[in-house]
């Protein structure tokens, strides 16, 4: 924001502050502070990584692109977390053993959704929910895990205000 010395504001200013759009660059958040915040993620008792650290640093880049501290605030560092947490377990659902052949790395690599089943006696009826995964406009795969979940209902709070571009 630029405010000049006679205390007015110029027009871009004004455009920038009633854009709400937030720029800026974040503080550090390392591989050591995502599992800090998630245990879960890191190594087991045999120090082994259910997820190469290279991947979770991946994410963490990818986060760190996508969540500026300049809009979540004091939510930042939460935010970054649910996001690489949510991507995390999304690698997992879609990981596959290598000696499982095509047929198990494409089971692998479905897209799933959400699936339900009631049965009665001979009758069952079912539904899958796949839809949610090609709901863009209402989070998409955010839905699919409770980390996205998490962060996409505190996103929508921190998104709100008005925006003007010109």
């Amino acid at each position: 924001m630029s405010i000049a010395n006679d205390g007015t504001m110029s027009a871009a200013g004004i455009t920038g502050v009633a854009s709400n759009v937030r720029t800026g660059s974040n503080p550090a958040f390392t591989f050591d502070d995502f599992i800090e915040i998630y245990p879960q993620f890191g190594p087991n008792t045999g120090q082994e990584y259910v997820i190469p650290q290279a991947i979770v640093q991946m994410y963490i880049d990818l986060a760190d692109a996508c969540i500026k501290e300049a809009r979540w605030r004091s939510y930042w560092k939460v935010a970054m977390g649910w996001f690489v947490a949510h991507f995390c377990t999304m690698y997992l659902q879609g990981t596959a053993d290598p000696d499982s052949g095509a047929a198990g790395v494409l089971q692998a690599g479905r897209a799933r959704g959400l699936i339900t089943s009631k049965s009665a006696g001979d009758v069952s009826v079912s539904t899958d929910y796949s839809m949610v995964a090609q709901d863009l406009e209402g989070w998409a795969s955010w839905k699919l895990t409770t980390y996205g979940q998490q962060l996409a209902t505190i996103g929508r709070v921190v998104g709100k205000g008005g925006m003007y571009v010109y």
